[in-house]
């Protein structure tokens, strides 16, 4: 297993946070949830997170990689693991400006995330 034990997922949808948050967990992670850009910067700071899963849109419209950027501007180095339903050119590129983050397509196969936590984090 590797060293990753506090993940934060901030994810808008509850249903998909509650499914990915309860099979993390069935693999003794620390998980925390949020839904908002704003939740996320306090919480990665708060929380310290070794992980962090970030949608790309969440709520109300907010942003996940500007999320991400100011966590980075707070000094976190954690991987950042996006998601999104968007493949656009425009936000692959926002994605690769941030560093130690990486991205997957929803639907999540959450075994696939789960195996690359593990061996590749």
């Amino acid at each position: 297993m590797s060293a990753i034990k506090n993940i934060l997922i901030a994810e808008d949808e509850l249903l998909v946070a509650k499914v990915l948050k309860l099979f993390l967990e069935k693999k003794n992670y620390v998980v925390k949830h949020v839904s908002d850009e704003r939740s996320a910067v306090i919480k990665a700071k708060e929380f310290m997170p070794d992980l962090i899963i970030m949608d790309v849109y969440l709520k109300d419209k907010t942003s996940g990689i500007n999320a991400s950027k100011q966590i980075r501007l707070n000094g976190s180095k954690s991987p950042i693991i996006f998601t999104t339903g968007n493949s656009i050119d425009q936000t692959t590129d926002a994605i690769k400006e941030i560093l130690n983050s990486y991205l997957f397509i929803k639907p999540v196969d959450i075994d696939q995330l789960i195996r690359f936590i593990e061996e590749k984090l």
